[in-house]
């Protein structure tokens, strides 16, 4: 008969429970773990595809605002004020679409790119960045206000839609942008006393102003919240409500509207949805300037480097598709549009007739032509007429805004 000592059965019985209980806790522990690291994974991986189409969407932007740039600046576009903003307009948005490819496809290639030269470019090329963002935040508001004058208020266009006070528009506009985002260079410090194997981004940029918190608090967040968001954004749905009520009113007597009133139209029409678009782009990264004032620790995480990267895309997208509406909505732009080579060829390929029949008073039918470019079984016929016409930091540092 087999005796066991009652202390001995003890010191059995605590092993025992020891292994049962603590066996599933680290199996707990361990999938936890790994499903900490899959997520990790599953987010580096949505912040690659989002860098990709970030930076595929900037050499959309950078084309399609070049030729933008290159039509409002020709000579029949000079003359109007809205032109003007409108080219403008355009050099900004390219001046971002080029910015944002170094500045936020860097965040990726940190592999192949020396810790210095990322440095640099963060410290540096990215505040530039943010002044073309805001640039093209406030022009949009003053080609809206010059809009809102011509269709609302057509007989004050002459006195206040100028292509001089276009200009000064334009001047005010990029001095207040830049002034306003100067601080921006001494938000971080670069230290180069570090050793060479231990170089990295983190460890050679230091934060300087960001470091305070007052000036994260009402620089950053409330005084960007209000002068690049809120105060834009409320100008923007008033006054394009304003707009679009007169152009419904003005649609019950469109046979009595005289051309120039219609042309003033058409224009609002393209720029109400150009706003459209931005207030969509930009709704998500005035969310995240919120959120930042009340959960800053969030943006030192890898999801919220993430929110970082839709944000980035949204604003890229809002800078590259304006192109799109100036094409739909401005006959002059689609005349001058497709007498460039690369637009000529692809029309020509199109193989399209555009006419437009109309009765005349005498019952004969005239046909006249409404596009610039006429296409009749391959053979391209030259123009006859033509009518008239707010980023956030990359992912490898804190999160900011653009």
């Amino acid at each position: 008969m087999l005796l066991i000592n009652l202390g001995e059965f003890s010191e059995l019985k605590l092993i025992i429970k020891h292994i049962y209980f603590s066996y599933p806790r680290c199996t707990v522990e361990k999938k936890e773990s790994r499903d900490l690291k899959n997520s990790l994974k599953m987010l580096d991986l949505l912040s690659r595809v989002m860098v990709t189409v970030m930076t595929m969407m900037c050499f959309v932007g950078i084309v399609t605002n070049f030729l933008s740039l290159y039509i409002y600046t020709r000579k029949t576009f000079r003359k109007k004020s809205i032109n003007v903003l409108l080219s403008a307009l355009s050099a900004t948005d390219l001046s971002v679409c080029l910015l944002a490819i170094p500045v936020f496809a860097s965040t990726q290639l940190q592999q192949w790119i020396p810790p210095e030269v990322t440095a640099m470019i963060m410290v540096y090329l990215y505040p530039v960045t943010i002044m073309f963002q805001s640039m093209s935040v406030w022009l949009l508001v003053s080609i809206t206000i010059d809009r809102y004058l011509a269709v609302c208020h057509p007989f004050m266009v002459n006195t206040y839609c100028t292509r001089n006070r276009a200009l000064v528009t334009v001047g005010v506009v990029v001095l207040f942008s830049s002034a306003y985002n100067a601080v921006r260079f001494w938000e971080y410090t670069i230290t180069f006393d570090v050793a060479p194997e231990n170089r990295t981004v983190e460890a050679m940029v230091k934060p300087r102003l960001r470091s305070n918190p007052y000036f994260l608090l009402w620089y950053q967040n409330v005084a960007t919240m209000v002068s690049q968001f809120a105060f834009p954004l409320v100008m923007l749905c008033v006054l394009n409500i304003q707009v679009a009520r007169t152009i419904i009113e003005a649609s019950e007597q469109r046979r009595e509207l005289v051309a120039s009133v219609k042309r003033e139209h058409s224009t609002a029409k393209m720029m109400i949805m150009v706003v459209i678009v931005f207030l969509v782009c930009y709704i998500f990264s005035f969310i995240l300037n919120i959120t930042e004032i009340y959960y800053e620790e969030i943006f030192s995480s890898p999801f919220g480097y993430f929110l970082n990267d839709i944000n980035n895309v949204l604003v890229v997208v809002n800078s590259s598709c304006a192109f799109i509406f100036y094409y739909k909505y401005s006959t002059r732009f689609r005349n001058q549009a497709r007498t460039l080579p690369g637009i000529r060829w692809f029309a020509s390929m199109s193989k399209f007739n555009v006419y437009d029949t109309e009765v005349t008073p005498n019952r004969s039918m005239t046909t006249r032509y409404k596009e610039s470019i006429i296409t009749i079984r391959g053979t391209t016929s030259s123009r006859l007429s033509s009518s008239h016409n707010l980023l956030y930091k990359p992912s490898y540092s804190k999160a900011c805004d653009i």
